[in-house]
């Protein structure tokens, strides 16, 4: 019986790999980036269809061949491998990529050694990047600068020119002047005192000319010269611009278009000499730009994140950012960023944790049927008590995975959309008793006091899921109970002066949480640093599975804490105005 229950494990096992190879296989697949795997004798074991659409070669064609024979130089590539193989990082290496046309390709190729469990060189990994544009760009950079410099030059000659010319004139006019004093001295002798007066007068005015023409050299050169700083960074900035991998939209502080990069272009399938200049509620009438315009309406502090289904294959990320000079806002930057990949790997992950939650259900249910089978009869199979107490632990840990099970399936269906509500309208004593009589007497079990504080008058009626709506009152009731040492734990319930809605809050005198941490605390899987050291059974999601019903019946989640002092947590429900 043992070995056909060792066997039946094995081969769920075997199931698990193959379900796990084909799970990576189908995952290196999808990615975007040229990859394939080699042997340690450089023949190629694998490729992915990226690999495939940058080379040309199908995958038949490259597969079992050595991979020298896709790049040029083979001896730099020879000096690559033997780098790849020495080292334990990845290592990066400019080549030429030769595709099955005999086209040569330009590429970035990085590798990565595998090693078997003993550290030996067992062959490594290769991803190919097109560098095409990054090269094309390099050489278009380097054409504009030589051409600067010898627009420079040429501009230096010029003012050469011009210097030896006023030096020629100056030499002139002072040549004039001596002739003109030598005829004046021999004519009128009596004045020749004056005629030098007046020599000296004119060479000073001639020595202020030669320094007032040289400041407007000067000032012409450092106007030119700051012009063309000034366009150089001009188009540096509008290179950027155009080249940048998101999409770029600029509104002046009139919420007038005055730019759109190339890539928001493609995002939005739009031209955009047909939308600069106009304004924004301008732009809502166009059905392409409808719904990014519905969210860059919406009020906000300061920036703005959220999500935009342009088509069923782009899930674009729009950021809003107001431009701030001197204090002054002059305008709003807006960011499209491509996000397809990353909800597409989401979505594989969130399938994955349900097929894999689902995957444990039934054996932990039988695990818990059997051990439960023998605690109950555990006095007539006159079982050690020794052995009685391993099984309790065992059916504890068990119940444990259980629920985490269960916590991972709700957490998946609330991010599908498939956590279905059955609301019915209740008293709130109805939705609270049946929590109150299963914690109670645990609380009080711990030396804890618990106090429920409730008002005289009666609470409206609510529709809820009491199903759902317990389980969060549960798990509020379970932290403070878990993470109070000493103390009380209270319930209060109460209405809002205008009886729209009906207050749960569940305060204690525990541990508390970091200030620091608060901000995370209703994340997936985040659970505080002081309460992981008490506790390091808690799988972290009981506060967003909480969140997300609270908020799906109409209602808030909030608290206020303080480390070592203790915790108030509280929810709101929405009331029904009839009584």
């Amino acid at each position: 019986m043992e070995e056909e229950r060792a066997d039946e494990i094995t081969e769920d096992e075997s199931g698990e790999l193959e379900d796990l190879r084909r799970y990576i296989e189908d995952f290196t697949s999808f990615l975007p980036l040229a990859f394939c795997m080699v042997n340690p004798l450089d023949y190629v074991l694998d490729s992915n269809d990226a690999f495939q659409e940058i080379s040309g070669y199908e995958k038949m064609e490259v597969v079992g061949k050595n991979i020298n024979f896709l790049f040029k130089n083979r001896g730099k590539l020879e000096s690559f491998i033997a780098r790849v193989a020495s080292k334990k990082s990845v290592v990066e290496e400019e080549m030429t990529l030769v595709t099955k046309e005999k086209k040569e390709i330009p590429v970035k190729v990085s590798a990565l050694s595998r090693r078997d469990e003993k550290e030996a060189f067992s062959g490594y990994f290769i991803t190919v990047s097109d560098i095409t544009e990054t090269k094309r760009f390099e050489e278009d950079l380097e054409r504009k600068i030589k051409e600067r410099t010898e627009e420079l030059e040429k501009a230096k000659e010029r003012l050469e020119e011009s210097e030896k010319v006023l030096e020629i004139k100056i030499a002139a006019r002072t040549r004039a002047l001596e002739e003109l004093n030598e005829q004046l001295e021999e004519k009128v002798k009596e004045r020749t005192k004056e005629i030098e007066d007046k020599a000296a007068e004119l060479e000073q005015k001639a020595e202020e000319m030669r320094e007032t023409q040289t400041a407007l050299l000067n000032l012409a050169e450092d106007t030119d010269k700051a012009s063309r700083e000034a366009e150089e960074e001009k188009e540096k900035t509008l290179a950027i611009i155009n080249n940048f991998t998101d999409g770029l939209l600029v509104f002046d502080a009139e919420n007038v278009l005055s730019l759109i990069n190339p890539r928001a272009e493609v995002f939005l399938n739009v031209r955009g000499g047909d939308f600069v200049g106009k304004r924004l509620a301008e732009l809502g009438s166009f059905s392409r730009l409808e719904p990014l315009v519905s969210i860059l309406k919406k009020e906000r502090k300061a920036v703005l994140k959220e999500e935009l289904e342009v088509r069923e294959d782009l899930v674009l990320e729009v950021s809003s950012v107001p431009v701030v000079m001197k204090k002054k806002n002059i305008g709003m930057l807006v960011i499209l960023h491509d996000i397809t990949r990353e909800k597409a790997i989401e979505r594989i992950k969130s399938e994955f944790v349900s097929v894999a939650a689902h995957q444990l259900r039934t054996p932990l249910a039988g695990i818990k049927w059997t051990l439960q089978s023998i605690l109950e009869e555990e006095e007539e199979a006159k079982i050690p008590e020794e052995v009685v107490e391993f099984i309790k632990r065992a059916y504890e840990a068990n119940d444990r995975m259980i629920n985490l099970v269960n916590d991972l399936l709700n957490v998946t269906r609330i991010e599908e959309g498939r956590y279905v509500y059955e609301p019915k309208k209740m008293e709130v004593k109805e939705v609270m008793e049946p929590v109150i009589e299963a914690y109670e007497d645990a609380i009080k079990a711990k030396g804890l006091e618990f106090k429920i504080e409730e008002p005289e008058e009666k609470l409206p009626l609510v529709k809820v899921d009491e199903e759902k709506i317990r389980l969060v009152l549960q798990n509020f009731l379970d932290n403070a109970m878990k993470y109070t040492s000493k103390g009380r734990v209270t319930l209060s319930l109460e209405a809002s002066d205008d009886g729209e809605e009906v207050k749960f809050t569940v305060s204690d005198t525990g541990v508390g949480i970091p200030e620091d941490q608060q901000k995370r605390l209703f994340n997936k899987f985040f659970r505080a640093a002081n309460v992981q050291r008490m506790d390091t059974e808690g799988s972290g999601l009981g506060l967003f599975i909480a969140k997300n019903i609270v908020e799906a019946h109409g209602g808030e989640v909030g608290f206020s804490s303080k480390a070592g002092e203790g915790s108030v947590f509280f929810f709101t429900l929405p009331a029904l105005q009839e009584r």
